[in-house]
């Protein structure tokens, strides 16, 4: 079994909801899976019986999906849990650029060897830059 805690159960679902395909087995009750009354349990749960709920919603599950859906799912929570930290207050978490702003990005980042920049630092360097720039030609 594997931490769930409240505020990541709808990002389960959700996420369980996308990929129905690859995670259920032949077994699956589809319905049960899907049934949105465990997630309002849940969220309407007390403090008390939060733990309780959730940890009966990934039983069921484990009981219902693929192993290696559950290890994958589980793999791809600590992933977001890691994004986040990371992330800390904002809100925006990818954007997507192509290979070749990638290799710019990374040419830019040898310009710097001992900050260990980031691709968003070096965007947030770029945009500070962008706006002086246009701050002098006005």
């Amino acid at each position: 079994m594997f931490k769930v805690e409240r505020n990541e159960i709808f990002y389960v679902y959700k996420k369980v909801e996308r990929d129905y395909v690859e995670a259920f087995q032949p077994h699956t009750d589809k319905f049960k899976v899907m049934d949105v009354r465990y997630i309002e349990l849940i969220l309407e749960a007390s403090n008390e019986l939060v733990n309780q709920a959730i940890d009966s919603y990934i039983n069921m599950l484990i009981e219902q999906l693929k192993p290696e859906y559950i290890k994958s799912l589980r793999s791809n929570l600590r992933s977001v849990r890691s994004r986040n930290k990371r992330l800390g207050e904002s809100k925006v978490s990818s954007v997507t650029v192509d290979v070749g702003l990638i290799n710019s990005l990374n040419e830019i980042k040898t310009y710097y060897p001992a900050q260990k920049l980031t691709n968003a630092d070096v965007i947030k360097l770029a945009v500070e830059a962008l706006h002086k720039e246009l701050a002098n030609t006005k």
